[in-house]
């Protein structure tokens, strides 16, 4: 067809409403229930403008983007409420559209609310594919969805014009990875990294991750490792006008388990090295060496496998005593190499390493080179100088995340430390603090005052660190404690003790006598108040091994209300409703 019959096929289309609303359903891998529907448009069955490729390029090119869009809103709004659907709607709106002058503004909003729905319950999805220049004036108009209430997405992440930027400066509730990094992500270890790299940017950006595009089992295993929550694709459901509601179980097959990441592991220390066999000569050896300056340590190798290591300080000090050379250019280096060298695996975390290199049975001295084998076979050498600025350059991202007034771990680091110990399915609690009418005794104290309360209360967990405790603060006056010990319970009721035992510090002698305040409410409205108090709800392991990154916050918050309520500020929550579609 010719440019001008599409253009009034389009106009039809447009003028008779003759859209048909599909949709595909976004599942909760880990609670095996509905997140909610995409909601995808087509034109009239044996239509040149049926398929959606043909339908928006014309509209674009026609200048009617806006008002297709529009159409297809109002169509698919209608027929999610007429079907029941649960869960969440997600519509795509394209950049383009929403900056063209002739978009009306509030229609969305007003068929949600004429049909009784909550704003929240709707996802805005801009799709990357169309490029919208003016990123300023689009953030506009996205806020402008958010102050209504309406959540919002970005589609098709990775694919488009503007990647990242998009992403930070839009700040979206979901990313949707564009099923280009999903399609054989099981074969593809550079895709890989790709999906971990957008979950660990998730977690600091507090946005859900939803992967689209699944087609099989092996993609949805290897998706489901990585610690996706959120799927879609014709796996678990096609688009369709009455789409499938219920989580089909579905027989993924066993994949090895992932390694540790290449930058947290031995490998990325380890560099090419010099081998020579257990029986050469120290004479060669040492010849080796007076050639290559830089050369620090040769490798003793034999049929790929390490047997020690020679280094050059220990060579030359042999050498170069009286008649040390004579007496010894002759022996084999076996004789005289260090067999007891450390030799670590590639896929060993760099942790390990350094606690391996700083173990007690090495006397104080840390050796300066070690072996990286793969899979029990020579494959280079690493030293101790890299380790240690790896190590260096970890702890600075630690204190960056750190929270400037307690010092302690801020959200970021929670978050990959709980990602940790979901990898390596470690049971573990979750102990969650908060201070108990703080407001008033910042608005009668003052911030400084406020401040050394939230200091104290960090000084105090601080004294439960251990290998066993990871304790960070998630702000203002809440923080956790993330144990894999059972010894949590009696720690956290030894803080609370200690809590109560040292608070009349904070306090006029008038306030502690009296043991109340007289401070305004959140209404504006002046009443009396209790004095602080330290709280702790804590979440055990039969809770933390079934939740997923988003029940956890929830769980936790339902924890804290508990311990509030408590005569003793002291919850253990053991209790699990089924969560609900939404």
């Amino acid at each position: 067809m010719t440019a001008i019959d599409l253009g009034k096929e389009l106009d039809r289309i447009i003028g008779q409403q003759k859209i048909n609303a599909l949709f595909q359903p976004i599942f909760n891998i880990n609670t095996h229930s509905v997140h909610g529907f995409e909601a995808l448009s087509r034109g009239p069955e044996h239509s040149p403008l049926h398929s959606p490729v043909p339908l928006f390029k014309t509209a674009a090119y026609e200048g009617r983007l806006s008002e297709l869009e529009e159409v297809c809103r109002r169509i698919s709004i209608n027929s999610f409420d007429q079907h029941a659907l649960p869960g969440k709607l997600f519509i795509n709106i394209s950049p383009k559209a929403l900056l063209e002058p002739n978009h009306a503004k509030g229609l969305t909003l007003g068929l949600v609310q004429e049909l009784g729905f909550n704003p929240n319950q709707v996802v805005i999805e801009l799709s990357e594919q169309y490029p919208a220049d003016d990123i300023d004036l689009l953030k506009e108009c996205l806020n402008h969805y958010r102050s209504q209430g309406f959540m919002t997405a970005i589609d098709d992440l990775g694919t488009g014009y503007s990647g990242l930027r998009l992403w930070s400066e839009l700040a979206p509730d979901y990313v949707k990875i564009d099923r280009h990094f999903i399609k054989d992500i099981d074969q593809s270890p550079v895709k890989q990294e790709f999906v971990r790299s957008i979950i660990d940017l998730c977690q600091s950006l507090t946005c859900k991750v939803i992967a689209e595009g699944i087609e099989t089992n092996s993609e949805m295993a290897l998706l489901q490792q990585l610690g996706i929550i959120y799927c879609q694709g014709y796996l678990l459901g096609r688009p369709e006008a009455q789409p499938n509601k219920v989580f089909q179980p579905l027989c993924l097959p066993d994949l090895p388990k992932q390694q540790t990441r290449y930058a947290e592991s031995a490998e990325s220390l380890c560099t090419n090295a010099i081998t020579v066999l257990p029986g050469t000569k120290l004479k060669h050896v040492s010849d080796m060496f007076i050639a290559q300056s830089s050369l620090q340590a040769i490798a003793v190798v034999e049929n790929d496998y390490p047997q020690g290591l020679v280094d050059r300080a220990h060579l030359m000090e042999l050498f170069s005593t009286p008649y040390g050379r004579a007496l010894h250019e002759n022996t084999s280096v076996a004789e005289v190499m260090n067999g007891k060298i450390l030799k670590v695996e590639a896929s060993d975390p760099i942790s390990t390493v350094s606690q391996s290199l700083t173990a007690e049975d090495n006397h104080g001295n840390v050796a300066q080179q070690f072996i990286v084998m793969r899979q029990g076979k020579f494959m280079g050498i690493g030293h101790t100088k890299d380790l240690l600025q790896q190590l260096t350059e970890h702890r600075i991202k630690i204190a960056r995340h750190a929270n400037p007034l307690s010092g302690l771990p801020g959200n970021i680091p929670i978050q990959e430390e709980l990602q940790r110990l979901r990898n390596h399915q470690r049971d573990f609690y979750l102990a969650y603090f908060d201070i108990s009418y703080f407001k008033p005794y910042n608005d009668i104290y003052g911030f400084c005052r406020g401040d050394e309360v939230i200091q104290a209360v960090a000084q105090l967990l601080n004294k439960q660190q251990s290998s066993d405790n990871f304790i960070g603060h998630i702000g203002g006056d809440d923080f956790v404690i993330i144990s894999t010990s059972n010894d949590i319970l009696q720690q956290s009721m030894q803080i609370l003790k200690a809590f109560e035992q040292s608070k009349q510090l904070f306090y006029s002698q008038m306030h502690w006598q009296q043991q109340k305040m007289v401070a305004e409410d959140r209404k504006g409205h002046m009443c009396e108040h209790e004095l602080i108090g330290l709280c702790v709800g804590i979440l055990p392991p039969i809770v933390t091994s079934r939740c997923s990154e988003q029940q956890l916050s929830t769980y936790s918050a339902a924890a804290k209300k508990q311990a509030k309520a408590a005569a003793n500020s002291f919850s253990l929550f053991e209790v699990i409703d089924e969560p609900s579609a939404a």
